[in-house]
């Protein structure tokens, strides 16, 4: 089997390799992405994600997260399944790391306020489904206006009350 190497697909690479032909330079001989090791894990975290078998995602999508660190779609799964779990602050961090790298994304925007409010920490919640804003999911959207204004109007009885609304419009 051939050494793997990782490509590089920046501008500059590819521009070089067009030099390099033309010079008659061969490019390295099959280069493997550096992903096609990693391929397995993945899916058998998404089967055990897919069964809510949680804690063994849990360890699946990290051990991926350690070879592919910018996977934003593995972090909202692997938060997912930390809430699942109950793990709301590491989850929450999960949903940060994603929100640092997609702003506005509407799963982690969701599951970070999720987060907030398994805390008791209603305000921040509030805070962060201000962001919220996804037109494909109109009752989402409307439950978490809803939540919004009982938070800020001092109306909740408990922040109970307030995730099971929202999860129940989740389907969790």
């Amino acid at each position: 089997m051939a050494a793997k190497t990782r490509i590089n697909a920046s501008r500059r690479n590819f521009l070089m390799g067009a030099v390099r032909r033309a010079r008659g330079k061969e490019a390295p001989a099959d280069p493997v992405a550096a992903s096609a090791d990693i391929v397995p894990l993945l899916d058998r975290a998404n089967s055990h994600f897919a069964k809510r078998e949680f804690e063994q995602a849990v360890d699946a999508y990290r051990e991926y997260l350690k070879q592919e660190k910018g996977d934003s779609d593995v972090r909202i799964r692997l938060g997912k399944s930390l809430y699942g779990l109950g793990r709301y602050t590491a989850a929450r961090l999960e949903f940060k790391r994603v929100l640092k790298a997609r702003p506005k994304d509407p799963d982690a925007c969701v599951y970070a306020g999720l987060c907030f409010v398994r805390s008791a920490r209603l305000e921040e919640a509030a805070c962060i489904w201000d962001d919220f804003f996804d037109l494909r999911n109109v009752t989402l959207l409307r439950e978490l206006n809803i939540q919004k204004g009982l938070i800020r109007a001092g109306e909740t009885d408990s922040h109970d009350a307030v995730a099971e609304a929202v999860e129940a419009v989740l389907g969790i």
